[in-house]
């Protein structure tokens, strides 16, 4: 027999069975006797083989890339977790029957109504059948959303059981009706497992319920809906927010990006995307829709075509990449000058450091506990250093403030070579500073690069070069006289805190010792006056 209609076969034959346990169990839970205890014991292993074979048949057809594409092995993936819930399911039926087990009296069972809890399961797994054999989104939906009823039908039993239990009623016998319910609230997390994962089989991505409703919410705001949408995963922020592109299958064909994470987080980006609006539009990508939903938030950007500037980094030619860096730099130059403000900016780029030293530790004990010598001399311990330039750094000013970007990685500058356009992304941290911020973190996430291919590095070395030099003449040219000490200084701090985000443990410690290097300089110069700092240019290669 062909291998899918086989694991097809063995889907549906689970999904009956899981249907007779539950219908056991309710009948059980109104009528418990020894005989159908038994049938529900027996058939939990007919249902845990079932599962073997569903896993054994989706593995075999993921692993033949002939027969399946990318989309076939997210339905392969998605049907081995509704096989592995569904087997679940069928555990949490035999948990209540042991439970029913403990109760010194069945007459109970007749004051307490369970079937609702039943009915709500029966009715989500008839949603999971239709949502199995359909690809619309809608049945998935229903499943999903027989799990909130069922959370509720079980808050509602716990409150009723406290109060029994208050008016002092027989205490074993209110636990075990509290285990009855939660094994029954539990069918509900796994059929809602289930259905998610066929919802994010459907949509491209993975995906949570409460993420999709809200989505969902979203989508009325540019006039499109669930079923219109296919989602491509693009990756994960540091903060833990999930981005994906969303490809909308109508008649605008239209893309979007969806940003998922922290609420804090992302209602500062909106901020810092609206200051940029105002101030410079065009830059900053547009906002579409923006949806709070307690603690977590959802956004849909603009999506912006091109490439980013990490992206050309790794070209072969460097022609796109030599466009890029000539239209960035002049991007900088038009930002600049349309938000200066003659208010000096102090960037304190050591308090910065030192406000994120324990999660590089954390990640890295080892470097900041050595102290060490060279014939003989000793080095001075890297907390030292810190505190011997603090004094310097805390009174170091930037002659005006300018709108920053605040985050300038390579990976969050948008280059599109056919309106040789360049646009920002991520731009949470986005404020009035010293422009040195974003030039420092801009050349350290270029070094910082995981790559060790001959091209590449010559192009990395190239871009921090050409970089380097421009923001120099651009200093010299609005007569800022303390750049170099101040580029110092936020480079030392950008290559220490970059640490945490690499586990490479010879590019870890290059960059702590570029770092170290740096401080070393700036204590051994600290007795020149601070325009005549002589910046250690060989900080800047590998």
């Amino acid at each position: 027999m062909d291998l899918q209609v086989a694991l097809q076969q063995n889907i549906k034959f689970l999904v009956i069975e899981v249907e007779k346990q539950i219908a056991r169990t309710g009948e059980y839970l109104r009528r418990p006797t020894a005989s159908l205890a038994d049938k529900i014991h027996s058939s939990d292993d007919y249902v845990d083989n079932l599962k073997t074979f569903v896993q054994t048949k989706c593995f075999s057809l993921a692993v033949d890339a002939v027969t399946v594409d990318k989309s076939g092995v997210a339905r392969l993936k998605a049907l081995e977790v509704v096989a592995v819930n569904l087997e679940r399911i069928s555990d949490f039926c035999e948990r209540v029957v042991d439970q029913v087990g403990h109760l010194q009296s069945h007459q109970v069972l007749s004051e307490v109504d369970f079937q609702p809890f039943v009915a709500r399961m029966q009715g989500g797994l008839a949603h999971l059948t239709s949502a199995l054999d359909s690809p619309d989104l809608q049945a998935a939906l229903l499943a999903c959303r027989a799990e909130r009823e069922i959370d509720a039908l079980y808050a509602e039993m716990l409150r009723r059981i406290l109060a029994e239990l208050e008016r002092g009623s027989h205490a074993q016998t209110q636990v075990t009706l509290v285990f009855i319910s939660h094994y029954l609230e539990r069918m509900g997390d796994s059929l809602l497992n289930a259905a998610e994962a066929l919802l994010s089989s459907r949509l491209g991505e993975r995906i949570k319920i409460d993420q999709l409703r809200t989505l969902e919410d979203s989508l009325v705001d540019v006039k499109s809906e669930l079923g219109d949408i296919l989602m491509h995963p693009v990756g994960e922020t540091k903060s833990g927010a999930r981005i994906a592109k969303l490809s909308v299958r109508d008649s605008t064909q239209k893309s979007l990006i969806f940003k998922e994470g922290k609420a804090s987080k992302l209602i500062e980006e909106r901020d810092g995307i609206q200051r940029w609006q105002s101030a410079v539009p065009g830059i900053a990508p547009d906002i579409y829709s923006f949806h709070e939903d307690g603690d977590r938030s959802v956004v849909l950007f603009e999506y912006l075509r091109g490439h980013t500037f990490e992206a050309l980094l790794f070209e072969r030619s460097r022609n796109r990449l030599e466009a890029a860096l000539r239209r960035m730099t002049s991007t900088l130059v038009e930002v600049w000058a349309l938000t200066c403000k003659n208010e000096p900016s102090r960037p304190r780029f050591i308090h910065q450091l030192l406000t994120r030293l324990d999660d590089v530790r954390a990640v890295h004990p080892a470097f900041f506990a050595r102290t060490g010598s060279i014939q003989g001399l000793d080095l001075a311990p890297y907390g030292e250093l810190l505190e011997r330039v603090a004094n310097i750094d805390a009174e170091l000013t930037c002659p005006h403030s300018v709108l920053i970007h605040g985050d300038f990685n390579v990976d969050n500058v948008i280059y599109d070579d056919v309106d040789d356009r360049v646009r920002f992304i991520d731009l949470h941290r986005s404020r009035h500073m010293d422009y040195c911020q974003d030039v420092s973190v801009f050349l350290v996430s270029s070094f910082r690069l995981q790559s060790f291919d001959p091209v590449f590095r010559r192009h990395v070395d190239w871009v921090v070069q050409s970089f380097y030099d421009w923001a120099c003449d651009y200093a010299a040219g609005i007569g800022d006289r303390t750049f170099a000490l101040r580029l110092a200084l936020g480079m030392a701090r950008s290559y220490a805190t970059s640490m945490r985000f690499v586990l490479d443990e010879a590019l870890v410690r290059e960059m702590f010792l570029k770092s170290r290097y740096i401080l070393e300089v700036v204590v051994a110069q600290s007795h020149e006056h601070p325009e005549r700092f002589r910046f250690p240019r060989e900080v800047l290669f590998g």
